[in-house]
């Protein structure tokens, strides 16, 4: 009967130190109500509220206990549960724990990257990205299940996908035992070896075990992310990020960008390749001096390449947006475009649109890799501008050798450009579509 106002004293214990090193993590977590849960396994995140079963908290040392809450207000900061809702909730646990422990490496037995893929390539990339790297993993005829059939105690299954926890074993192993230290703990309780309580830690770690129940109320919430943008630019405006800095402080800033109108980059973009079209003249007169000194000329003689994502990850919507970004150049006086079309490689010829497409051949539909377009770049110098439309599910690419082309990210939605853009700002400009593009 005393479980759980001690859970609840132990979490209130090490929350109070956050006070003075982690004051953004300190008010990340008291901007969500703590509840006491029995009915669920660990702890999750969900509407606000920041639910935990006493068992739990009970079995876990102080030290695995204090990795746990700040996994946890991580998870919160980086708005997982309040993002738009993945079809997969096994795998989209995997891929928020996934990331977290990418940025932490807490000592808990979650899988790094390395692990589960097999080499350092996706080191520490944003939730989005492992969620669609994982998905391309699970059969295609598992792909659209939930894994909500699975009753949270069967431990035995996997919820729909049998690589969900890929790693999680080797990485428990590497760990040692995660009841180890669990004697540092005052209150884990005692048992004997044929009366020993469920592991929940490993529960906690397993996607297959509770990714289920963890992410069953995760969906977009406006309030709560514009909350939590608030909580941001506070610790920016007052340097309070506590120990939170490098990439982990640039994925919360990359929350933070403000909204775009893609018409408006789309102009400025087309504005500026034309201004390197401007040259000197003396059969025209200088405004402010007359034949005094040379005039200047524009050639709508732009050159632009169009490159657009047809992978797999591209539904039949996105695409058909991306062909009505191009047919806009026209009605901003662009004479001519070239279209390609690239997966891991370019898919067809160079097309050269001089009017409005009506209808395109689609190719490709495999997976997803900008360096052929840039490697295209190199070898044709000569356009003045390259819009890359593309969902941003790629690794990033070297940058081009061509300095002189300019470059536009253009992504689908405003979700991925969050995602995936602050890995490619270097390389040029950004801008999104949004739901009204096509119109």
């Amino acid at each position: 009967m005393k479980m759980k106002p001690i859970a609840r004293y132990r979490i209130a214990r090490i929350v109070e130190k956050w006070l003075l090193v982690e004051p953004l993590l300190l008010a990340v977590w008291t901007s969500h109500a703590l509840v006491s849960e029995p009915r669920i396994q660990t702890i999750r995140v969900q509407r606000g509220r920041i639910e935990y079963n006493p068992n739990f908290i009970a079995q876990l040392s102080d030290r695995h206990l204090e990795a746990t809450l700040r996994f946890e207000a991580l998870r919160i900061l980086l708005k997982h549960p309040y993002s738009r809702r993945q079809a997969h909730s096994t795998i989209s646990y995997t891929a928020s724990n996934l990331t977290l422990q990418e940025y932490l490496q807490t000592e808990l037995p979650f899988p790094r990257s390395r692990d589960v893929f097999g080499d350092r390539t996706y080191d520490q990339q944003f939730f989005e990205f492992y969620y669609h790297k994982l998905l391309a993993l699970v059969p295609p005829f598992l792909r659209g299940a939930r894994g909500d059939q699975q009753s949270p105690s069967s431990e035995g299954e996997a919820s729909g996908t049998p690589m969900a926890g890929t790693g999680t074993a080797e990485a428990m192993e590497a760990s040692g035992p995660a009841q180890s230290d669990s004697s540092d703990s005052e209150s884990e309780p005692a048992s004997t070896p044929g009366n020993r309580p469920p592991d929940l830690l490993e529960v906690y770690t397993d996607a297959n075990l509770s990714g289920v129940e963890n992410t069953d109320q995760w969906d977009r919430d406006e309030l709560l992310s514009d909350r939590l943008d608030d909580l941001v630019k506070m610790a920016q405006a007052n340097d309070s990020w506590g120990s939170i800095g490098g990439k982990l402080r640039e994925q919360i800033l990359a929350n933070l960008h403000p909204k775009l109108d893609y018409r408006a980059v789309l102009r400025k973009f087309r504005t500026s390749i034309l201004s390197q079209q401007r040259r000197l003249t003396r059969m025209k007169p200088n405004r402010r001096y007359g034949f005094a000194y040379m005039g200047s000329r524009r050639d709508f003689t732009t050159r632009l390449l169009f490159a657009i994502d047809v992978s797999g990850s591209m539904g039949t919507k996105e695409l058909q947006q991306g062909f009505s970004v191009v047919n806009r150049f026209f009605n901003y006086g662009v004479e001519a475009i070239d279209v390609i079309q690239f997966d891991t490689e370019i898919t067809t010829d160079v097309m050269t649109f001089r009017r409005a497409q009506r209808e395109v051949q689609l190719t490709g539909r495999g997976g997803t890799n900008f360096a052929p377009v840039l490697a295209y770049l190199d070898e044709h110098r000569d356009y003045d501008g390259l819009i890359i439309y593309t969902d941003g599910y790629a690794p990033c690419p070297q940058p081009p050798q061509n300095r002189r082309t300019r470059i536009l990210w253009l992504f689908v939605s405003e979700t991925h450009y969050r995602s995936c853009y602050p890995n490619l700002e270097h390389l040029g400009e950004g801008a999104y579509l949004k739901a009204s593009a096509a119109q």
